[in-house]
Formats: structure tokens, C-alpha cells, sequence
């Protein structure tokens, strides 16, 4: 099978992808750019986002939603929208669109279907080599589940991944383990619910937001607090990526002490919902914020605000969508990729790092784009 050969459009929605030739893709995966390239994809709420290095190798946390979910809701009183493209349709787009044929590691931060439900649809559509994941599914559906549930419940897709990847290249870190891919490096901070035991070089500071923080109950599922949770260092920057890590395991990864240390990119955890971000997640200080939010999914205000008190956040925070619930805290919208209309059209938000410490972050909607500096390169 020709994996680059397969269709992958079917929608005016990849409107915020250029879709390059076969000739033409390999011609940009082999480009001399010095630059970490990253793609965070409109999965409408779920989760997909890739990293390309300058030589050309490739990541991507997380797939999205099954064909027909996810996409995006009608205006009230207003007609259902047209089918759009599904998060394997866009997450193949984006790898085209920054020279990829084939995707070389793939991280399964957890098996909810807002995360892993692509998976199948994807692996029709484009060469995987390698794939990472927590180990064994921590969520058991309950003994009368709706069989249309049941379809998606994160028993049935961690059964159907693990015959998709039978004999092929299948990691299960540990925490503290690390992984270079090109000239990123990946440390694991936490998988399967077991954090960071010591403060990774240069973090353990106190940190002083963790006075009085309680645990929370609501936590969405086991398989939040096992979420796969990632620093990504490239040159003078770091990113971090933690999937739905939960509330209670950012306080143990981040109090007493801050065993991370700050960052300068920071994927905001589980969508912006307020069963994360904490506030210990304050001592994270990124330089840019970036929520993978869904026009109704995600953005709750308790997040929101906490984004908004990040002390060098200032106007450096990022949206893949327009949040339909509390808009007076968006950012202006500038910073977001999709505003509220239907159809949606699926923009994705593309960041630029330079190995020095530019951070260049672009909104495809409008091509706005801000560049920031990595606090080392300061």
C-alpha cells in the first residue's frame, strides 16, 4: 500500500494547510531549514499536535476524534453543518503540508476518544514507524455501558490499537526517561500516574502557589492521571506537552518543589477544562500559552483565568478557538485560529523555533504572526 497515495481531502476545511506534491514533500522534508516546526491541528476539542525537526524526523501527540465525531456544532436555530474533514483527514494534511510522507514516532498520551479515536483512521492514511503509549488501558467501561459508547470506550480502543500495531516498533517509557528524535529531546515527566521522583537539572525551586491547593475528586477518568507527559527540549527551548494529566498529578509533579522547571511553550493541559490547571501550574511561567480548546469544549473559566495570571503570559496566549462561553477572556482575536461561524474552517496555529530561542507563533486564519524569545535566550 502507497500511504502517501491515499486521499486525503474531501474538504474546503484544510483551508489552513498548503497540500504539497509527493515531489514537492520530499523536496521540504530535505530543506535545510534550522527551525523545530510545529502544528497545532483544529481537532475541534480533542488533541493533535505535530512537531517536525530540521532533519526532517517527526512527532505527533495524540489523533483526535473517530471520522463523523468531533466536528463542529450548528449555531443555535441554525441548519447542521456540512460534513467536514475528520481529525485523521487534517492531521494527514498538516504532514503533507510540512513535508512528511510518513510520521515517525507517534504518542498515545491516553486512550479517550478525544485523543485516540483517529488512530484507526489515520493509520489508513499514513506510514507510522514507531508508537508510544502509557502500557495498558487503567479505565474499565461499566458492565451495562450503552453499546454506542461501548464503541468508544477506552477498553475497546486500547484492544483495537494493540492489534493495529502488532510486530511493529511499540515504547512504553518510564518516567524520567528520555528519547531523541532528531535534535529534540523528549524527557517523560509522568506516565501512568507515577510523576518525576526528583527535579529533572536546574528545577526544584518551592513553589509557593501549592499552599492550601486541596485535591479535586473529578478527575474525567483513570486515564487522565495516566496521560503520557512530555518536556520537549529543542536548543535554547522548552515545550511542554502533559495530554489530560489531572489535577491531583500536577500537584504531585509540581509540589512542593517544581520538578520541571519553567517552561517557554506550554499546551495547556486537558483543553483548558477545569479538572487541570491547577494553580502550582503557575510555576510552569511559559513564555507562550497555547489551548487546544473546541468552541465549546475546554476553555472553562477556571482555566482561563489561570492562563490569564501566568505571570509572563501578557499577550502571548494562544487559541484554537473562539470560546463561545466566557468570550470576555479570550484573547483578542488575532490570537485565535477559529472564530465562531459554521462551517468551521479547521485553522490551525503553526509555531516556529529557532535553535537560538525565537518562538514564532502564526495564526492561519489571518497569517498573524508574533515572535517571542525563549526565557535563556533572553
Amino acid at each position: 500500500m502507497s500511504f502517501a497515495s491515499k486521499p486525503v481531502l474531501g474538504a474546503a476545511a484544510l483551508a489552513g494547510f498548503t497540500l504539497l506534491s509527493p515531489a514537492a514533500q520530499q523536496a521540504t522534508a530535505q530543506s535545510s531549514s534550522r527551525d523545530l516546526k510545529i502544528a497545532a491541528i483544529d481537532v475541534e476539542g480533542g488533541s493533535a499536535v505535530l512537531f517536525v525537526t530540521p532533519e526532517g524526523k517527526s512527532l505527533l501527540i495524540d489523533t483526535g476524534w473517530p471520522p463523523g465525531i468531533g466536528g463542529p456544532r450548528p449555531a443555535p436555530g441554525a441548519p447542521p453543518p456540512p460534513p467536514s474533514a475528520s481529525s485523521a483527514d487534517k492531521i494527514v494534511a498538516a504532514a503533507h503540508s510540512l513535508g512528511l510522507t510518513k510520521i515517525d514516532y507517534l504518542i498515545s498520551t491516553h486512550y479517550h476518544v478525544d485523543h485516540m479515536g483517529g488512530f484507526k483512521s489515520l493509520m489508513e492514511k499514513i506510514e507510522i514507524d514507531h508508537f508510544i503509549d502509557h502500557g495498558p488501558n487503567a479505565e474499565t467501561p461499566p458492565p451495562n455501558i450503552n453499546p454506542n459508547f461501548a464503541a468508544f470506550s477506552t477498553a475497546t480502543l486500547y484492544n483495537d490499537y494493540l492489534k493495529l500495531i502488532a510486530g511493529k516498533d511499540h515504547l512504553v517509557p518510564h518516567t524520567g526517561d528520555t528519547l531523541d528524535i532528531g535534535s529534540m529531546h523528549l524527557t517523560f515527566v509522568s506516565v501512568a500516574a507515577k510523576v518525576l521522583s526528583t527535579p529533572l537539572p536546574g528545577a526544584g525551586a518551592p513553589n509557593p502557589d501549592c499552599a492550601g491547593v486541596q485535591d479535586m475528586a473529578r478527575d474525567g477518568g483513570a486515564e487522565n492521571h495516566y496521560s503520557v507527559s512530555t518536556l520537549i527540549t529543542f536548543g535554547k527551548t522548552r515545550i511542554a506537552e502533559f495530554g489530560d494529566l489531572s489535577w491531583n498529578e500536577e500537584i504531585k509533579l509540581l509540589c512542593p518543589t517544581n520538578k520541571v522547571g519553567p517552561v517557554d511553550v506550554y499546551f495547556v493541559t486537558q483543553h483548558g477544562m477545569d479538572i487541570s490547571s491547577s494553580p502550582p501550574t503557575r510555576a510552569l511561567d511559559p513564555i507562550v500559552t497555547i489551548m487546544g480548546n473546541g468552541a465549546t469544549k475546554g476553555g472553562d473559566k477556571d482555566p482561563m483565568n489561570m492562563v490569564r495570571s501566568y505571570r509572563h503570559i501578557q499577550d502571548a496566549f494562544w487559541m484554537l478557538h473562539e470560546d463561545v462561553r466566557f468570550p470576555e477572556l479570550d484573547p483578542r482575536a488575532d490570537f485565535i485560529a477559529n472564530l465562531n461561524q459554521v462551517p468551521d474552517n479547521n485553522y490551525p496555529l503553526l509555531v516556529s523555533v529557532t535553535p537560538g530561542g525565537d518562538i514564532t507563533v502564526t495564526n492561519k486564519r489571518n497569517n498573524f504572526s508574533k515572535t517571542y524569545k525563549a526565557r535563556s535566550a533572553q
